[in-house]
């Protein structure tokens, strides 16, 4: 679409019947019955206005005629009666219906969305733009749901003011015209009343974002308790405060504005009004025809004014709609593959990675090899190139140089599902998902037949499978305090991330500080564990722990993206170097 603020009528206009279109279609195909009662109401309730010209001409003819027929103008007071009494009534559930038809439709682009982003891979999800497409379109969703209401009344206004035009037309052909241009000041002032939200929402948006992200600080159960317990909850609090008030001078300049441009439609609507009466009086068409036609224009009016606000929201929708549809097309919806492909050799093959905007690379000519049965360490300091390492074998970043093989197969970023099926990475910011203990433990394998024995195995072998039996419901128990729930220490959940990956049994298990949060005697049984069965799989730890590093078969130690030294817990601790420097403090005798 073009940018907002380039908008001219003719383009508004085609803007509003694009995005009048995709919602009609959408209402169609995911609320269709509800969506067709509210059409048919929606048509029933746009002839109303022109019915009422026809049956209030017919009234007062009856009544002004020396000779009425009683029958007649029985009929014509009982037709007018119904007319007007069922108007307000139709209209309310016109619009039930449509509200009908965007709860079917909110479940479908949610659900939609969703699977978009659940398909996303690794490396498209660390890109910021399509994490704030993302969240544009989770927002788009609530107005799409209304567009189709939105369009039926820009349909049934465009009917309202055709059926005025032919009703009055026969009588005043003047008249009939000046009634149904009535609608242009709305259709001219909502373009510009759309050029200045275009340009007006964006702000308000990021405020209203930056907003609610310090209002879920002190609304979440951990966050609002760190809070509480440092006692600066109000420093939060204010921000919020800074935050909302930004976003009300921004939109109550948007707001402005449009009371500008919606006070200019309305006088000139009125004026256009006035006119198609004043047309009416000078061509003599007569009281009954001048009462039916004040009437049936007064009663249009109303739908005329509302249908002003649907014209400019469908504008204003559009760019929000595309980058949903953009969103929800781009994801890649792949197959999914059950994980546990084994894999025999992992080799890192010279590999350079160099960030955008960087004076020098992250990684520099880093070689490594792994068997399967072998467990290995990555060290260094932060920012040394461990981690740039890891997310070059997942896939997440791509190197400008250098090979990376599974088995002699060589992978790159973004990698295709069979080999991501190959890992099980346990990261340092692994989620707290505060579901249910199955479903938790379950989120580590695409497969859906895995059996409660199997959960309860990782769970055991993660460490945590005597409190899970413990606690009330076992693994049907929900976790999380926030949803009335049980409370989990940071160890805990750490525990059951480590689960997950057990669940998980993939061939290359990628372990970044796995027992961060986990006291020393659970962290030794954890790793006896994973020595213990590590011949089934390739493992590698990223770890600042010296213990940890005992068991290790090799150690890389890295320093400024590179790696310089190679070897084995005792070897490189009796030779000078990056490692005994690291680890000089942790091995020292404790006085």
């Amino acid at each position: 679409m073009a940018k907002s603020e380039d908008l001219s009528a003719s383009h508004a206009l085609l803007v509003a019947a694009r995005t009048s279109w995709r919602a009609i279609h959408d209402a169609a195909r995911e609320g269709s019955r509800w969506f067709a009662i509210a059409a048919v109401l929606s048509l029933c309730h746009a002839l109303v206005p022109p019915a009422e010209v026809w049956l209030l001409k017919r009234l007062i003819d009856q009544i002004s005629a020396p000779d009425r027929d009683p029958r007649q103008l029985l009929l014509a007071l009982a037709g007018l009666t119904v007319a007007v009494g069922l108007n307000f009534s139709i209209g309310y559930l016109a619009l039930t219906a449509s509200q009908r038809t965007g709860l079917r439709l909110g479940w479908y682009y949610r659900a939609k969305l969703a699977h978009a982003a659940a398909a996303l891979e690794p490396r498209r999800l660390a890109d910021p733009q399509v994490t704030t497409d993302l969240q544009v379109a989770d927002i788009a969703i609530a107005p799409m749901t209304r567009a189709p209401g939105m369009a039926l009344q820009l349909i049934g206004t465009a009917i309202t003011a055709a059926g005025l035009c032919v009703a009055i037309f026969s009588f005043s052909p003047a008249a009939g015209l000046l009634a149904l241009a009535a609608l242009l000041p709305t259709v001219v002032a909502m373009t510009f009343i759309a050029r200045v939200e275009a340009r007006g929402w964006p702000p308000v948006a990021a405020v209203q974002r930056r907003s609610a992200y310090a209002m879920e600080q002190l609304l979440q159960q951990r966050s609002g308790t760190e809070l509480a317990l440092l006692g600066t909850g109000h420093k939060v609090a204010d921000r919020v405060s800074r935050e909302q008030r930004q976003g009300m001078i921004l939109l109550d300049k948007v707001l402005a504005a449009d009371m500008r441009w919606e006070t200019a439609a309305s006088v000139g609507t009125a004026v256009l009004l006035a006119a198609a009466l004043w047309a009416l009086v000078v061509t003599d068409a007569g009281a009954a025809l001048a009462a039916a036609a004040i009437a049936g224009i007064l009663s249009g009016l109303s739908a005329i004014r509302f249908t002003g606000h649907a014209f400019g929201n469908l504008v204003s929708l559009a760019p929000q709609a595309e980058t949903y549809e953009r969103t929800v097309t781009d994801a890649s919806h792949q197959a999914r593959v059950r994980p546990g492909a084994r894999a025999g050799r992992l080799e890192v093959d010279r590999l350079t990675v160099r960030y955008p905007g960087a004076s020098g690379p992250a990684v520099d000519d880093v070689s490594l090899a792994v068997e399967r049965g072998e467990m290995i360490a990555l060290v260094g300091v932060n920012g040394a190139g461990k981690t740039t390492t890891i997310n070059s074998i997942i896939g997440v970043v791509s190197g400008e140089a250098g090979t990376i093989r599974i088995d002699a197969q060589q992978i790159q970023a973004p990698l295709d599902p069979e080999t991501s099926a190959k890992f099980g990475l346990l990261i340092q910011e692994f989620g707290r998902y505060e579901f249910t203990v199955r479903d938790v433990v379950g989120l580590g394998t695409s497969a859906e037949n895995y059996s409660d024995d199997q959960i309860w195995v990782a769970l055991d072998k993660a460490r945590i499978g005597g409190r899970i039996r413990d606690l009330p419901d076992g693994l049907d128990t929900q976790l999380g305090q926030q949803w009335g729930g049980v409370g989990l220490s940071g160890g805990q959940w750490q525990r059951l991330a480590l689960a997950r990956i057990y669940l998980r049994d993939a061939g290359v298990w990628i372990l970044d500080e796995p027992t961060s949060a986990i006291d020393a005697e659970a962290e030794a049984e954890i790793f006896a564990a994973l020595q213990q069965d590590k011949h089934d799989r390739i493992t590698i730890v990223v770890s600042h722990r010296a213990w940890t590093l005992r068991g290790m078969d090799r150690i890389y130690v890295f320093d400024h993206g590179r790696i310089v030294q190679v070897g084995t817990f005792s070897e490189l601790l009796n030779q000078p170097g990056r490692f005994a420097e690291l680890f000089a403090e942790q091995l020292s005798p404790q006085p």
